[in-house]
C-alpha cells in the first residue's frame, strides 16, 4: 500500500500524521509526505517568507521525523501551486492507494465560502481519503474513483 499524507504547518496536519502512522503501521505501508508552497508565498532577502509562512522544507523535515518517531520511514517531497492540485497530481502520478489530508473542520457554510482543500481532494482523487480531524477521522471513497 502506497500513502501520500499532505501537511502543512498548521496544528490540522498532527491529525493527518497520527492517522497516516496508524494505517502504515498496520499495512506495512510505504509513505510520502507532501508540502505545498503556495504561489502567493513570496520570499524575503532574509530566506523567509512574507505574508504566508510556507516553510514546506521544515514541515516535511518535521513530518518525517513525528513518523520516524511512531516507527515509520518516509518519503518527502515539496511542491508549488495550488495545494489540492498539487496533492491530485502527486497522487495520480505517484499512483497513491490512500491520501490522509488533515481538516480545520471549518463547517460547511465556511468551507465552501473559502473553499477547502480535503473538500477538493476528496471530490477529485483518483483513490481512497482519509480526512482526519479533531473530532475524529472520516474514510470516503471519492466521486473520481467511484464514478459518482
Amino acid at each position: 500500500m502506497k500513502i501520500l499524507v499532505a501537511v502543512d504547518a498548521k496544528e490540522h496536519s498532527t491529525f493527518a500524521l497520527d492517522k497516516a502512522a496508524e494505517i502504515a503501521n498496520a499495512e506495512d505501508a510505504e509513505v510520502t509526505v507532501l508540502s505545498v508552497v503556495l504561489p502567493s508565498a513570496r520570499g524575503a532577502k532574509s530566506g523567509g517568507h512574507m505574508a504566508l509562512r510556507p516553510h514546506a522544507d521544515k514541515d516535511v523535515v518535521f513530518a518525517q521525523t513525528y513518523l520516524r518517531d511512531r516507527g515509520v520511514e518516509a518519503t518527502t517531497k515539496v511542491a508549488h501551486g495550488s495545494a489540492a492540485n498539487e496533492i491530485l497530481r502527486e497522487a495520480r502520478a505517484g499512483n497513491f492507494d490512500l491520501i490522509v489530508v488533515g481538516t480545520r473542520e471549518l463547517g460547511p457554510l465556511v468551507g465552501r465560502l473559502l473553499g477547502s482543500v480535503s473538500r477538493k481532494v476528496v471530490h477529485d482523487a483518483p483513490c481512497a481519503v482519509v480526512v482526519a480531524g479533531k473530532s475524529g477521522e472520516t474514510r470516503v471513497e471519492p466521486a473520481a474513483a467511484t464514478g459518482r
